[in-house]
This record gives C-alpha cells, structure tokens and sequence, in this order.
C-alpha cells in the first residue's frame, strides 16, 4: 500500500477552481476527503439482502484539493496517535473503511496495571477497555497513524481518483464577501509549492475551505479565529519500537506501570510487533541530557519501567512534547471556513481522544456539507457542525487538564477529596467513569435543527446530563447496533450494516403487535406514497431527473433523488412481511426475531415507534407510530433540513 512519489502527481494549474480545499492530509483531512467523494460520486449496487440501492450520482463529482505541506516519509516520522475506539470504528464501519483497519489493528481487550513493586493491581489504568459494551468493537482498535494514513489514502486514489498533493504549504486566505456562502471563489487561498527546485506560489478559489492542518494550524489564524487554553511546563515522552525482550508480565494489553518518578507509565501494544512507552519527563529528568535525543529516550524507558526490564530491537519513532490544552472559540467562520481535529481542539494524549475527537468532526461535517455541495440541504444546516462539536470539545479539554496531571502522579488543583490520595487510583476512577465518553458512545449533542427535542419525560434526558451505560436511544444520541434477522433467509444482520453511511437519512419504523400499530404503519405508509405520487405528477412524464427504479413494490418505483431510504422492523420473525402487513412494507423490511432491537430502542413491542437516523448514526428524532400527524412530524424534520 505504498504511495507513488509526489512528483507523480501534477503539479495544479493556478488559479486553480475547486469546490472544497481541504489544508492537512491526516486522518481527519482524508477522512473528510474520502467522504465528499463517496457521498458525491455513484456507489455500487450490492445485490445482497443488506445493500442499499444508491442514489444516482450528483450532477458531477465534489471537486476536492487535498494538501499537506510535508512529504509523507517525513509525515511518518511524527507517530502520532494510534487507537480507534468503539465509536470511532462504527463511524469507519460505515463508511466502509473499517475492515481495512481491522486486517492490520491490534484488538486489545485486555488491561493490566502495576504498582511501582510490580504487582498487579486490578480495577486500576485502563480497566475500562474489559467491560465496553452495547457494540460490535469491544475492544481499543490501536493501529499507528501512518498506516491508517495509508489505508486511506490507497482507498481515496483507488476508487476516485483523489490524491495528496504534498509539500504543498497554506499561507493565506481572502474571503470575498460580495460572493455569496457556498459560492465559487468566495475563499481565495494562497498555496507554497516546495516540490520543484524552487518554491512556486500558486492560488486556490473554492467554495469552502476545511482547516485539517493540526495543532500548529495556519488556517485558524489566518480565517481570524482566536483560541482559549493554557500550556503547561509538563513534558511527556512518546517511544515506539519493537522489543526483543520484557519481563512485562502482560505485554499485548493496555498497560500502566505506576511509577514514583515517572508517574503513570502508559504501556500500549502496536501493530507490526511494536510497543508505544510513554511517561512524564520531569525538569529534574532532563537536565540529566545534553541532548534530548533516542538514546536518551531509550535510556529513560528502561528506568520508568521498572521494576520491569525492557530491552529494544529497534526504535521506530520517539519524541518529547509540551502538554496543553486548547479550544477555539468557532469551528467555523464567514460561512466557508471550518476547523476540524487538532486545528480547533488540542490536549494530551493522557486518555487516547486524539484522532477519535478528529473522526467526530470529520464524520459530522462530512455529510453535512457534502449535501449542501450536492444541493440537497439547506445550508443552514451547516451551523449544526459547531453547534454538536464544540461543547464535547471543551467536555474533552476539561477532562483532559484532569487526566494530563494525574498521569504525572499528581492531584489536579480542582480536587476536592483527601488529600493524600494516591493519584494512580484517582486517575483509575476517573478513566472507569468517563468509560462512555473514552470510548465514544454516550456522546450526545443537544438539540438543534439536526436534533428534536424528545418529549416522552422517560426518556427526557439531557445530552448534557452525566451519560449513563448504554446510553439512552433518543434523539442527540447514537442510534445503538442491534441485531436484525433478514426475510426468507432468517440469517442475522446488523442495523448498522443496514444504515450505511451515504449521506443518507434512515426512517426506521418499529411496526407494533397491536392492530392499532398495523393501522398506524398504512396510514404512515398512504402518507408517503401520496407524497411520492405527488411529486411524480409535478414532473414532465411522471419522472423527475435522477429519479431511480430500483425498488419492486411500487413505493418507491418513481422519486425524487432525495437521501432518504425507510426501514420497516417487524417484532417477529416470520414467513412473509405482506402476509402480517396486509401491504408491502415501507423500503426494506427485516426483523427482531427475539424482541431484543424493540427493547434496545426503548419501544413498546405492541405499540411501536418511528426513528429517524442521521447519517452519521445519530438519532435525530424519535416519534410516536400512532400519532395522526406522524407522516407530518417525518416531513417536518426532513424539511428543516433538506431542499425538499
């Protein structure tokens, strides 16, 4: 999975027009990337029972420019961060990028923790990661980010033809405001060509401009966003490597050594038969050293192992950095430019969020904006990206300034218990209780256009309230993966493997055992084909342009090339849908063979209820099957978002 050298790829024109320039070519930019390319270009058809049938393609392609200012060999040598968690694999699931990960990941399911004597101390470190639960990845996904950058890249040139173009530095930016938002041009930015003999500046004019450009972003000061945080006098030590020998008596799991000079030692399995070490270097530490270099680094990972004894093959990587934490006060601006990943959020690596916090914005904004170039939202709905993002980011940097310092084995200044608690613990505790959070899935955002308020006062819980395990299944949350039974075959699939990721919207119906609920689903489904008939009659031979025909029994068989696709869940397994409807059902049907997807959602088997998924795996809105107005209440929410 080797990239072509860059002086493979031409060098762009200039001026050169593109819908979206995206500055910074790691995960988040080429998670952004791939996702505006997907969404934008044609997918292909699997016949199997648990395809999609795709929408015809837009009208062309998103026009993407993609860059980074190093070359990638340089890129690699920055290591960076290394572990998906749940959350962040169901996302890449998806998008169908996770299987790639998976054929090169560690699956760590296993913790150990170890006081400064060597004995193990269990319910301490990174116990969290044995008891994640109500998903398929039970487990840290830990694979370095150079592969990961591979793995994307190879996807991003092999299925549409998207490359990086490297050493390729942002320098600038114009907004043009008599351009109207979304208009081509109304960002100008100016970009270092270092590729050649001699630097070359040439200029990009796109519609929006996506800052993926790390920690160190040019793009947030020259679009004039202003950040909040402090830095510390803390400095942390990252070496990755391959050992020829340990006395670890666990060395394949997520470990902590709880050391009193180092503080708490972070001990992590990589892939190709590494190791990530990690500790605290205090002042006292480094003066030790001329030179903070390998050697020192190796020498200072012998000591804060101990009582362990490691001794190493090879050094891939190791480097020295300061901890801090930053939040910018917009991830977007002007209309047209937005910040994702470390360009708006910086903190430590204490507890593993890095690339996991920058798959959640990549996976918000994506759809998002990919619908608004594709002319089928609103661009209002552009305004929900900072709305959802940013209040979990400053949750992250909170709980980060906590973490960073116990992770050097002291008390954070906001503690308010004994004093002469032992910081190992303290940090075990707090790693246990924001286990949902670690891993991503009690992630909430509040309500928005995206997000309607839930009014059933049992499930009225705020996003902001201290998430429970599993997480509810109500709007502002993750719609959970539960297990279906497909027709005729009876074969089990996944709701998630149901829902993919095409920037598609997913109504999902619930169909209740009661004859009220079977009422209620004919009366949702007259509902939807009237509108489909209507729209159909509106258009000059009953067919408008990209309508599709893919579908068989008649509800779908002419429609506007919305990105919208229904789910009907029957509560029991049976021989045939029709029979027990009295009707095709609405889209796709499958169902909950042991009642178990029913109970997981929260909804009553004889009553039922309706879901409508985002494409992101969100739920957007939960509504009552049986009320009158529940075809209403779907078209409502749809058409705050969608040009309908």
């Amino acid at each position: 999975m080797e990239e072509p050298p860059s002086s493979s790829t031409p060098r762009p024109p200039t001026p050169l027009e593109v819908d979206v320039l995206i500055v910074g070519a790691g995960p988040v930019g080429l998670t952004l990337a791939y996702q505006l390319s997907r969404f934008s270009q044609k997918q292909p058809y699997d016949q199997s029972c648990t395809s999609i049938p795709p929408r015809q393609p837009s009208s062309r392609p998103i026009s993407i420019h993609l860059i980074e200012a190093h070359p990638k060999p340089v890129q690699e040598s920055f290591g960076r961060a290394v572990t998906f968690w749940s959350r962040s694999m169901e996302m890449l699931d998806q998008l169908d990028l996770a299987a790639d990960l998976l054929q090169q990941c560690v699956a760590v399911r296993h913790s150990a923790a170890y006081d400064q004597s060597g004995t193990e101390v269990f319910g301490r470190g990174w116990s969290f990661v044995e008891g994640i639960s109500d998903t398929r990845y039970r487990f840290a996904s830990v694979l370095r980010q150079k592969f990961v950058e591979d793995i994307f890249r190879q996807r991003l040139r092999a299925e549409f033809g998207v490359n990086v173009t490297e050493q390729a530095k942002f320098v600038g930016l114009e907004v043009d405001q008599g351009i109207e938002e979304g208009g081509m041009g109304r960002v100008t930015a100016k970009i270092v060509d270092s590729s050649g003999s001699e630097p070359r500046e040439y200029v990009v004019k796109c519609r929006y401009l996506i800052g993926c450009d790390g920690s160190r972003t040019a793009v947030r000061g020259a679009a004039g966003i202003e950040s909040d945080g402090d830095r510390t006098e803390d400095k942390w030590v990252r070496i990755d490597g391959v050992l020829t020998s340990t006395t670890m008596p666990k060395p394949r799991c997520y470990g902590a050594i709880e050391s009193p000079i180092y503080g708490n030692v972070l001990w992590i399995p990589l892939d190709h038969g590494a190791t990530r070490i990690g500790f605290a270097l205090n002042e006292d530490r480094r003066k030790r050293y001329p030179e903070l270099n390998t050697e020192a680094f190796v020498n200072e990972a012998k000591l804060a192992v101990a009582p362990f004894e490691i001794e190493y093959e090879k050094v891939d990587w190791a480097s020295v950095y300061t901890v801090g934490q930053r939040v910018a006060r917009n991830f977007w601006t002007k209309g047209c430019i937005f910040l994702a990943g470390d360009a708006c959020h910086t903190h430590s690596s204490g507890a593993g969020q890095g690339m996991n916090a920058g798959m959640h914005d990549a996976v918000n904004l994506g759809w998002k904006l990919a619908l608004v170039l594709m002319g089928l939202a609103k661009k209002e709905v552009l305004s929900t990206y900072e709305l959802e993002r940013r209040p979990n980011a400053q949750r992250l940097i909170k709980y980060d300034e906590d973490i960073s310092v116990l992770v050097t084995g002291r008390l954070p200044k906001s503690w308010k218990g004994d004093p002469t608690e032992d910081p190992n613990i303290v940090l075990g505790q707090i790693l246990q209780e924001a286990k949902g959070f670690n891993t991503g899935l009690t992630i909430g955002y509040e309500e928005n256009l995206a997000v309607w308020k839930n009014e059933s006062a049992a499930n009225g819980l705020s996003a902001a309230d201290k998430a429970i395990i599993p997480a509810p299944a109500i709007p502002g949350y993750r719609a959970p993966d539960v297990k279906l039974v497909t027709p005729a075959l009876w074969e089990p699939v996944w709701l998630h493997q149901l829902t993919r990721n095409l920037a598609t919207f997913y109504i999902v119906i619930f169909v209740g055992k009661s004859v009220q609920a079977r009422e209620s689903f004919v009366r949702l489904k007259n509902m939807v084909l009237s509108r489909k008939a209507t729209v159909a009659a509106s258009t000059t031979n009953g067919l408008l342009p990209g309508a599709n025909s893919v579908h068989s029994n008649g509800l779908d068989r002419y429609y506007r090339d919305e990105p919208v696709e229904y789910l009907t869940l029957l509560p029991q397994t049976v021989a045939n849908a029709w029979h027990e409807l009295g009707t095709d059902p609405i889209g796709r049907v499958y169902y909950d063979g042991d009642g178990s997807a029913n109970q997981r959602y929260g909804v009553d088997i004889d009553l039922g209820a309706v879901f409508i998924l985002r494409p992101d795996g969100w739920i957007g809105a939960r509504l009552d099957l049986n009320a009158p107005d529940v075809g209403n209440s779907i078209e409502k929410y749809l058409g705050g978002l969608l040009l309908r």
